[in-house]
């Protein structure tokens, strides 16, 4: 009995061009381990790119502009800008009853 492929690749699939590695990179990168700077967080995502560009993905450039601007508002830790200070499913999670 084998396990099951987890799927990394929220919003595309991720069967073509060799992506559910790239989101998997991306993941472990900057996400799985808690995030990081502005710099990691744009590292993680050139890098990301780079990955989907190199297989030849035609949502590569989509991809990356999605990932600077939804993971700026959502994941990245950036205090005192805006309405995110932190990751968006901590905030959540430790939002006042």
């Amino acid at each position: 009995m084998t396990t099951p492929e987890r799927d990394y690749c929220y919003f595309i699939d991720h069967r073509k061009y060799n992506r559910n590695i790239g989101c998997r990179r991306h993941d472990n990168a900057y996400g799985i381990n808690g995030g990081g700077s502005e710099r990691d967080r744009w590292r993680a995502d050139l890098a990301f790119y780079r990955h989907m560009k190199g297989e030849g993905d035609p949502m590569a450039l989509p991809s990356l502009l999605a990932c600077l601007v939804f993971g700026w508002f959502c994941w990245n830790y950036h205090p005192g800008k805006g309405l995110w200070r932190g990751q968006l499913l901590r905030r959540f999670v430790k939002a006042p009853k």
